[in-house]
C-alpha cells in the first residue's frame, strides 16, 4: 500500500508570473513500486494560473475538489469547479485559470508518469 498525506508530498511553490504550490503524491521517481501514473496537486491562488503548456507524451486528468476557475484546453475554455473532471490528450495545450475568490485545488494525474520530474526537480516555472 501506498498512502501519502499532502504534509508529506514533495511540495514545491512556483514563483511569478504562476504563483501556485505543487505537490507530488505518487510517482515511480518516490515509489519503485509505481510504473503507469503519478499524482499530484496544484493549490492555486485566487487570480492565479498555471502556465499555458502541452505534454509530449501524457495524458493529463485533472480532478477539481475545491475553488471556480476556467480550464482552457486546445482553445476551448470552460467553467469548472468542485468534482469536475477534464481530460487532456497530449500535444493539447492547457491552462488552467482560478476566476474565484478562494484558492483553487485540483489533483492531477500523468499517463505514463514523467512530467512530475519538473516538480520534484524544483525546476518547474
Amino acid at each position: 500500500m501506498i498512502l501519502q498525506k499532502p504534509e508529506t508530498a514533495k511540495s514545491i511553490i512556483t514563483k511569478e508570473p504562476f504563483i501556485r504550490e505543487l505537490k507530488v503524491f505518487v510517482s515511480p521517481f518516490l515509489q519503485k513500486e509505481v510504473t503507469e501514473f503519478s499524482v499530484g496537486m496544484t493549490v492555486l491562488p485566487p487570480g492565479n494560473s498555471t502556465s499555458n503548456h502541452e505534454h509530449d507524451a501524457e495524458v493529463e486528468a485533472w480532478l477539481v475538489i475545491k475553488g471556480t476557475g476556467e480550464a482552457i484546453i486546445g482553445g476551448e475554455t470552460a467553467e469548472v469547479g468542485p468534482e469536475t473532471v477534464i481530460y487532456v490528450l497530449p500535444n493539447t495545450m492547457h491552462q488552467m485559470v482560478n476566476t474565484g475568490n478562494e484558492e483553487m485545488k485540483f489533483f492531477w494525474v500523468y499517463s505514463p508518469p514523467g512530467s512530475e520530474k519538473v516538480v520534484l526537480d524544483g525546476t518547474m516555472t
